[in-house]
């Protein structure tokens, strides 16, 4: 280690304890015992080669059948039918015993389904475009396509790449990914040999099956139409310059069904150790597999978790001392530090992910998103040619459309709120205030909010995507924003009425414990059981209901086949597991995170009220991290995987609630009836000035803490320092 130590950063020294944090973090440093680079560049010319020859021959031998007469019935040229010998044999670099590493065909990661009635002439341009060269404007992806059977409906495709290519795609986009000395620095394929930190690693332990989703992805959805494509061919569907090909098609419904396949050996290893309660959560695997995004939401999860034992041991303690007493305003500074502490420590988590996950580096300066529209013109900043879109017509969208509309849906909340309390009131006047039906309006409140977040979760979505924002951070800040704002005035509104108007303390209690009792049980209803009985239902409908295509689809397949279209095999595992996985429901963290960020709003803003929210938190924590992860594994689509460094605009969404929940409570103190008998000899101006300062005293401890907590640990810090000198280094050696 000392010797490496010297040799990259000989200007630096370290502590002994951070040193062994960082070697504990990102692992020791080994001496290179790779292949040369030439070595190595000479088997990935070697692979490309044999991909080329391989697809070559399989075309030639399939030509020659057709010549024949056409291909026999049942017979199909798939991806198991040949041995790999002979061909490696014909290069010398695959005649040792590494040629079986590489692959052919290999995993489906993208499915695309064509429509029924989708002409020949549309398919074979969108196959061309997805098998062009990319000088051409293809994405240069391997195609194939499912055998026509019985109970064959349309047209399926599966899509995979070279393993070149997923390399090629990686270095453009600008992945991180670890190299041999331990730090994270952007991928190069020039410098392949360089990210082979373990001898045993292959080409493809590169790519994490995430990533290459995430490549597969991105290529389909960046062919864009050149300025001679003024429409789709075979439709009167138009295109403009820049336009991603595939999304135009699927907005036309040319492509109804567009995801990526589960890898059932990985997701059942997985699951396996996921779904049992005594095991830790295996968060780098979720990464692997699910992606970033997911990995941080449930890395999120059970930090969030464990943090509420601290807020569920103060409600214990507080309700053992008795609410009631001169206790209460010591246990709100309590809260209000360990909200600040869990906010922060957090922000050092997902640091920590960021730096292992390659993540860490990325700014609003990324690639547009996918649905970004525009004239193409020259990025000032990468120089690349991208879609241009005036800003003002997002701001006039932003300030003309959505804000009124936003307005509107707050003031449909603000009338069914004073609705539910005329309501109370009569029914306390008919049945009195002790009978049980004064928890019906409550109760359907509580409904009626469950159910209309799913509502907000849909206009916040369509309004943000007219908005047209240029990254995919941006988007999904905005889109965050706008769920913040209505879900805040959806969930909360009440509880303020009660608290500041009302001023009844023991309502505000009930009301709260019952918004979140049944929101957490009709939520865990909708987000676990829907999706079993969609799939359950779906499944039967297309066994009893739909009808087979088969006779007229066989002239269409013939054509598919002169175009050079291979099929899989008939016995494919994939075909069966297409027919299961598409029609599942779809996964995003959107909703997860709504309803964690609405259960930390009644866990905070009226924690000196009912302090055992926290101890409710927990318990629908424990059970849901479990749930989840079956749900995932075994009732949705495998979600399209998405790189982030942190849980985006959610951090911000958070810290509002701590800084709100200390105006709230300080509130609560203020108008509570024990607080004034405590303060009898002190003037209504004095009360209220004391409770005022004490606020402001609060909101300087929360902002002593920001800045006493570092949002980046220390080796992380280090690791950044260290690959910055050595690309310094780089550059001078290559000067």
């Amino acid at each position: 280690m000392e010797d490496i130590k010297d040799k990259l950063i000989p200007n630096i020294h370290f502590a002994n304890d951070d040193e062994e944090e960082f070697n504990e973090e990102i692992g020791n440093t080994r001496k290179p015992t790779i292949p040369s680079i030439r070595q190595r560049n000479s088997q990935i010319h070697a692979l490309e080669n044999l991909d080329q020859i391989e697809e070559e021959e399989k075309l030639n031998e399939f030509r020659s059948v057709l010549k024949a007469g056409g291909p026999k019935k049942g017979v199909t040229f798939g991806d198991g039918v040949r041995k790999r010998g002979a061909m490696a044999s014909r290069i010398p670099e695959l005649s040792s015993s590494n040629s079986e590493d590489f692959e052919r065909f290999g995993d489906s990661f993208m499915v695309l389904e064509f429509s029924e009635g989708t002409a020949t002439e549309t398919i074979q341009w969108v196959i061309d475009k997805i098998r062009g060269r990319k000088v051409d404007g293809g994405a240069e992806l391997m195609v194939r396509k499912e055998p026509l059977t019985k109970e064959t409906q349309t047209l399926i495709l599966h899509i995979s790449a070279t393993q070149m290519k997923f390399l090629e795609i990686a270095d453009d986009m600008g992945f991180m990914k670890r190299t041999k000395t331990g730090i994270i620095r952007n991928f190069n394929v020039a410098c392949l040999d360089d990210f082979f930190y373990d001898e045993h690693m292959t080409l493809e332990d590169i790519l994490t099956p995430a990533d290459r989703q995430i490549i597969i992805k991105h290529a389909l959805e960046n062919i864009r139409a050149s300025e001679r494509e003024q429409h789709i061919p075979g439709t009167k569907t138009q295109l403009y310059h820049g336009q991603s090909i595939i999304q135009a098609a699927q907005r036309v419904e040319i492509i109804t069904n567009f995801y990526s396949l589960h890898d059932k050996p990985k997701l059942r290893k997985l699951r396996h150790v996921w779904i049992k309660p005594t095991k830790e959560q295996p968060i780098d695997e979720i990464r692997d597999y699910f992606g970033e995004s997911v990995g941080m939401y449930f890395s999120f999860l059970g930090f969030y978790t464990y943090a509420l034992i601290v807020p569920t041991v103060l409600g214990l303690l507080q309700m053992l001392l008795s609410e009631e007493t001169e206790t209460v305003p010591f246990f709100c500074v309590f809260y209000v530090v360990w909200i600040k502490v869990f906010l922060e420590l957090w922000k050092r988590k997902s640091s920590a992910h960021a730096y292992r996950w390659g993540t860490i580096t990325m700014t609003n300066l990324d690639e547009p998103r996918v649905g970004y529209y525009g004239k193409l013109g020259r990025d000032p900043v990468t120089g690349k040619v991208t879609p241009q879109y005036p800003k003002w017509k997002t701001y006039v969208q932003m300030y003309c459309v959505t804000a009124p509309i936003i307005l509107f849906c707050i003031s449909i909340a603000g009338f069914v709120t004073i609705f539910q309390f005329y309501v109370e009131s009569y029914l306390a006047e008919v049945f009195g205030i002790d009978s049980y039906i004064m928890y019906v309006p409550s109760i359907v409140n509580a409904i009626y909010i469950a159910i209309s977040t799913i509502a907000y979760d849909r206009l916040a979505t369509y309004l943000t995507d007219k908005e047209n924002h240029r990254t995919q951070s941006q988007y999904e800040r905005h889109r965050v924003n706008k769920l913040i704002v209505l879900e805040f005035v959806n969930n909360f509104l009440c509880l303020f009425y009660i608290a500041f108007i009302l001023q009844d303390m023991k309502m505000l209690k009930t009301q709260l414990m019952m918004q979140l009792i049944v929101l957490q049980f009709v939520q865990n209803v909708l987000e676990n059981l829907l999706p079993y009985l969609k799939k359950k239902v779906a499944l039967i409908s297309n066994k009893l209901f739909v009808k087979s295509n088969y006779e007229r689809l066989q002239q269409a397949y013939e054509e598919y086949d002169q175009m050079g279209i291979l099929s899989l095999d008939d016995d494919d595992l994939r075909i069966v597991r297409h027919k299961k996985e598409s029609v599942m429901e779809e996964y995003n963290t959107y909703d997860d995170y709504l309803e964690l960020y609405i259960q930390f709003g009644y866990v905070v803003l009226f924690s000196s009220v009912a302090p055992m929210t926290a101890f409710w938190a927990i318990l629908n924590n424990v059970i849901e991290i479990r749930l989840d992860a079956y749900k995932l594994c075994s009732f949705f689509k495998r979600p399209f995987a998405r790189r982030t460094k942190n849980i985006g605009a959610w951090q911000l969404a958070f810290e509002t609630l701590a800084i709100i929940s200390i105006m709230t409570n300080c509130g609560i103190l203020y108008l509570s009836p024990q607080m004034r008998e405590l303060a009898n000899n002190v003037s209504s101006e004095a009360y209220a000035i004391s409770f005022l300062v004490i606020e402001h005293v609060l909101l300087g401890l929360t902002w002593f803490i920001y800045k006493a907590i570092p949002d980046t640990p220390l080796w992380v810090r280090v690791a950044l320092a260290k690959a910055d000198y050595e690309s310094r280094q780089a550059l001078k050696r290559e000067d």
